[in-house]
């Protein structure tokens, strides 16, 4: 029913307008997200270009022997990947900077520890990709089956080991003491590479799911973001491994 204040009826109309004018502009990013969905294609691009940023990154710091760089470039890495997990828009370039950085603090990792342990990097890199290639397997074939109470365990099991990482890293800057350096270091790193290993069966489902339930495009980033942070994640701790064994 219509007011006998004009005033009222033109703001109801104007209102109105707006309301059918917002609804139309959100109708109409829906349909440009669910006509441009998430694919197995364009994730596998997105992740074979982090990877390449990655290895621009790594191969520079190795080849002109810049591994001092491995030290801030761990923290850099560090703050760009928390920004990167939990910041609610999807940003590409902050992505690829992260596989930058984190390839800097790698090829740098990498290379002291190649000039104490000669042949460790090569032994680390065939032992992250063999890994990676059998928990692909477990995961297709259904030997880990990733429900509910397999995603609770990993994330409890993560967050305490990220937690342990850090008082660790810690006591190693203030007192130069290592729980690594101890008998029982090659276990706790053992535990490590498990962890890893197991969360790429996490990155696989999200993939999985994003493609079936036709997620948006951009996702593609969040998701090859995920899977080129738990490879490097994993070819750190097998690294830290195989320096231990040699220790010995």
């Amino acid at each position: 029913m219509a007011s006998h204040n004009p005033a009222f009826n033109r703001s109801m109309r104007s209102g109105l307008q707006a309301a059918t004018l917002e609804q139309q502009q959100v109708n109409s990013e829906f349909d440009r997200m669910t006509s441009n969905p998430m694919t197995m294609e364009g994730t596998t691009s997105k992740v074979l270009g982090m990877f390449l940023a990655v290895l621009v990154g790594a191969g520079a710091t190795w080849y002109l022997e810049l591994y001092s760089l491995f030290f801030p470039a761990m923290f850099v890495g560090l703050g760009l990947g928390l920004w990167a997990s939990f910041s609610r828009k999807v940003r590409p370039g902050l992505y690829m900077a992260y596989a930058l950085v984190q390839g800097v603090f790698i090829g740098g990792l990498s290379g002291l520890l190649e000039s104490i342990y000669p042949g460790i990097v090569q032994t680390a890199v065939i032992g992250t990709f063999a890994t990676a290639g059998a928990m692909f397997a477990a995961y297709r074939f259904g030997w880990v089956k990733v429900d509910q109470r397999f995603t609770r365990f990993m994330t409890f099991a993560i967050s305490g080991y990220l937690v342990f990482a850090l008082v660790n890293l810690g006591f190693a800057l203030i007192a130069g003491i290592s729980i690594y350096s101890s008998p029982f270091g090659w276990l706790i790193a053992l535990v490590g590479v498990g962890l890893a290993a197991f969360t790429l069966n996490l990155d696989f489902e999200v993939i999985r799911q994003g493609v079936a339930q036709r997620w948006p495009e951009q996702m593609e980033w969040r998701a090859a973001f995920g899977l080129t942070a738990s490879l490097i994640w994993l070819y750190v701790e097998i690294l830290r491994l195989l320096a231990i064994f040699n220790q010995d």
